[in-house]
C-alpha cells in the first residue's frame, strides 16, 4: 500500500521527524510513501508552509532518506503547492531546478478568505456560504488553467468545517472533473476529511463515483501531520474506491505516473 500525502516539520504545523514518519510507514507495512509538504506563497498570519528558501533543503533531505531506506521502503518527494493566481510564474521558477516525483496543487484560499484555518471567519460561520463556494469554484477553475502540477489535491476541501451551500454543487463539480479528465490530471483521494467536521472523504463518494465514470486516475493520501496518522482511514476509503470500480492507484517517479493495483 502507498500513502502519497505526508507532511514534515518544515510546514511548521506537523509533528515528528521525517525518520519517524518513515519508521511508522515501515511498521504499518507500506511499500511506498511520498513526502508532500506545503508550499504556500500567500501570506496570512502564522507561517504554515516551508519557505521557498527551504525547498532545496527539503528536496535534498528526502533524497538522502531515499538512499538510506532503500530496500526497506520506496520514498518519493513531492510538494503540495497552494494555488495563487498571481504567483504561478514564481511557483514554476521554484519548482524548475528540482526533479520532484510529483507536484500537487490545492486551493486553501478562496480569494482572500482562508477556508482551512480553525481561526478563520469561514470556520466560525461569519461569511456568506454561497459566496465562498462560488469563489472556491472560481479559483479551482483558474488553477486548472495552469500546467505546473500533476495531482489535484482534496478537491472538495471547501466542506472541511461542515458548511454547505443551499444549492447542489454537482454541476460545478462535474465541470471541474471534466477539465481534470481532459487535461490528464490525477485526482487525489484524501482521507483526512473523515477526521474533520465534514465527516467524509475528500472528495465525496459521489464525486469519486463520477470520477470513475470519467476514467480519471486517482492516488491516495492520508494528509498525515503526525507519524501515527499515516494510512489513517484507508480501509474504509479502499471500500469506497472498490465500490466505485477503481482497482489501482497512481504512483509517480520523476513526474511520470504509473498504476499500482490494490485488489
Amino acid at each position: 500500500m502507498i500513502d502519497y500525502h505526508i507532511h514534515t516539520p518544515l510546514c511548521n504545523h506537523a509533528q515528528g521527524s521525517m525518520e519517524a514518519y518513515i519508521a511508522q510507514a515501515i511498521e504499518y507495512g507500506f511499500s511506498e510513501i511520498c513526502f508532500f509538504d506545503h508550499l504556500t506563497l500567500q501570506k496570512s498570519g502564522r507561517r504554515l508552509s516551508m519557505t521557498p528558501d527551504e525547498v532545496p533543503l527539503y528536496f535534498m533531505t528526502v533524497q538522502g532518506l531515499k538512499k538510506e531506506y532503500q530496500g526497506q521502503i520506496s520514498i518519493k518527494v513531492g510538494l503540495e503547492v497552494d494555488f495563487h493566481p498571481r504567483k504561478v510564474d514564481e511557483i514554476k521558477d521554484i519548482l524548475e531546478p528540482f526533479a520532484f516525483d510529483v507536484i500537487g496543487s490545492s486551493v486553501h484560499f478562496a480569494g482572500a478568505y482562508n477556508i482551512v484555518s480553525h481561526k478563520s471567519d469561514w470556520r466560525h460561520g461569519k461569511l456568506e456560504t454561497e459566496k465562498i463556494y462560488r469563489l472556491y469554484f472560481e479559483y479551482l477553475t483558474l488553477m486548472l488553467e495552469h500546467d505546473y502540477f500533476d495531482v489535484v489535491c482534496h478537491l472538495d476541501l471547501i466542506k472541511k468545517f461542515g458548511l454547505r451551500p443551499k444549492w447542489s454543487i454537482s454541476k460545478e463539480m462535474d465541470n471541474i472533473l471534466q477539465i481534470i479528465h481532459d487535461k490528464g490530471l490525477i485526482l487525489e483521494i484524501n482521507t483526512s476529511g473523515f477526521g474533520h467536521p465534514a465527516g467524509e472523504i475528500y472528495p465525496s463518494a459521489a464525486i469519486i463515483q463520477r470520477s470513475r465514470e470519467l476514467m480519471i486516475p486517482v492516488t491516495l493520501g492520508s494528509d498525515a501531520h503526525k507519524p501515527q496518522n499515516i494510512g489513517r482511514y484507508f480501509d474504509k476509503t479502499l471500500s469506497i474506491l472498490t465500490a466505485a470500480g477503481y482497482q489501482s492507484l497512481t504512483v509517480f517517479d520523476h513526474r511520470r505516473p504509473s498504476q499500482l493495483a490494490f485488489k
